[in-house]
């Protein structure tokens, strides 16, 4: 079955992306959510991650709507904590943002494999060879950061430690291994592709609306 090529692909995930940021009103905004977020309905697990992390920042995003933004009528009264009009509608408008982007995201990893994106974005659109293995690296990293960070969670339960960060020194003794882990990988990383020749290697413009 014929699929966009990644160049197409690449580009409808950022104007989605864009206008998360540049829309405005809620009810183009809810269209832009549903649509997104259907997009990558068929390979969802692969990226389900995504919206795990999606779900988990929106915890974030509900307590800073309600430090900046808790004005307006109320909407509803919680153990004597007043939540007015303006902190949920910047709630939901943030919410949908992230929803468009997320499934714009979403989309495009779960359509092609970091090699694909590589060559796609180099072949297609001309982006220099290291600044689009460096896009298609970060898309391969998200999966195995979720998967270090599963592991460091595992680690800290069997020590008796809380799996959430509550203070500052449970997110730094998060933060430590996950990013030495994730800085190791990337040095051994480039040291693997230059020793296969990376820098030298040529490459073939060629534009592609789908593949087949």
């Amino acid at each position: 079955m014929p699929r966009l090529s990644v160049s197409i692909a690449f580009i409808l995930a950022l104007a989605l992306t864009l206008l998360a940021f540049i829309v405005s009103d809620t009810t183009v905004l809810v269209a832009l959510a549903a649509f997104s977020t259907l997009l990558p309905a068929k390979g969802i697990k692969k990226i389900y991650w995504v919206y795990i992390f999606l779900l988990v920042s929106l915890i974030g995003v509900f307590v800073n709507a309600l430090m900046f933004a808790n004005t307006g009528a109320p909407v509803l009264e919680f153990h004597g904590f007043t939540i007015r009009a303006n902190a949920v509608e910047g709630f939901v408008r943030v919410t949908l943002r992230l929803l468009i982007i997320a499934g714009a995201g979403a989309w495009f990893i779960a359509s092609y494999t970091p090699f694909e994106i590589a060559r796609g974005l180099e072949k297609e659109l001309g982006i220099p060879k290291g600044v689009s293995f460096a896009i298609a690296y970060a898309f391969r990293l998200i999966p195995l950061v979720a998967r270090d960070l599963a592991e460091i969670q595992n680690v800290r339960r069997e020590r008796g430690k809380r799996t959430i960060p509550l203070l500052p020194s449970d997110l730094a003794s998060i933060l430590t291994p996950l990013l030495r882990t994730g800085y190791e990988r990337a040095v051994w990383t480039g040291i693997s592709i230059e020793l296969r020749g990376f820098s030298l290697r040529k490459i073939r413009r060629e534009f592609k609306l789908v593949y087949r």
